[in-house]
């Protein structure tokens, strides 16, 4: 009997990679003046890691990243979900990133059980304005990386309300942050800071942070296969305890655009 459920678990555990690996996205849009990349690797086991980005409407960026409390196909399905739900919405007329998340939230709390929960960021990047409006809803704060003389400064990404699935009705606050040439916005889930070596220590978020700081003028995937292999080196063999997820974008030159699209989209009142 030991045998078969450990077989029945093991089968289990590859459907619902299996099911996750078709979420994450396998295209890329180009978006002016964005060089960015992202990573994901799953731990043995279904963890709830979520990733997703995509090209709206009005030519904006979308980025949502996430974590459901949950193992096994019922993360798979949660996570599923949640991507189905965001995916269903990105596209629609919403006044604000505040709005959406709190849509997006209700549904959720439809399908999620009692006993678990997501955190969601998700962030709206105009290319022309330079701007990110987003919300983070109890998620691992991405940040800012931004260089002032010889330092870096870390702007935390940490405006936003409760978890997914923690209450009904909840209500989220969005943040605002105009972005220049040479920040690097990363997006994270908690896995990549808590992988550990053989005694049981943990890489942590300094160092993680140490990682990012010795390459940010780097390609996005460059920055991103660094820290990767830093976190492994660290590990140095250990088992992986958790899925390690990680996107990061780096702000360029905008490159020339048409000068009438460029007007419209600055009297565009929802744009500006």
């Amino acid at each position: 009997m030991g045998t078969l459920n450990r077989l029945v678990s093991l089968q289990e555990s590859q459907l619902a990679r299996e099911v996750q690996n078709r979420i994450f996205p396998s295209m890329r849009p180009s978006i002016p003046g964005l060089d960015y990349y992202s990573d994901w690797r799953p731990a043995p086991g279904a963890g709830g890691d979520y990733v997703d980005y995509f090209e709206m409407d009005d030519g904006n960026f979308g980025l949502a990243i996430g974590d459901v409390s949950a193992q096994g196909i019922e993360a798979a399905l949660l996570t599923t979900s949640l991507h189905s739900i965001v995916r269903a919405l990105r596209f629609s007329q919403y006044g604000s990133i505040a709005e959406f998340v709190a849509n997006v939230d209700e549904l959720f709390c439809e399908v999620c059980p009692d006993n678990c929960y997501a955190t969601l960021f998700v962030g709206r990047y105009d290319p022309i304005l330079g701007r990110l409006h987003y919300v983070n809803a109890g998620h691992e704060p991405p940040f800012v990386l931004r260089k002032t003389g010889q330092e870096y400064r870390n702007i935390p990404l940490e405006s936003g309300g409760p978890w997914l699935g923690m209450l009904r009705k909840s209500p989220y606050r969005e943040g605002v942050l105009s972005l220049a040439p040479g920040d690097l916005l990363v997006a994270y889930t908690d896995g990549l800071c808590e992988a550990a070596n053989p005694q049981g220590e943990e890489w942590g978020w300094r160092g993680f942070l140490d990682s990012l700081e010795t390459g940010p003028k780097r390609r996005a995937r460059e920055i991103v296969t660094r820290v990767f292999a830093d976190a492994d080196e660290f590990a140095a063999g250990a088992p992986q305890r958790d899925d390690m997820t990680l996107w990061v974008g780096r702000i360029e030159e905008m490159h020339a655009l048409p000068i009438l699209q460029l007007v419209e989209r600055c009297e565009d009142p929802v744009a500006a």
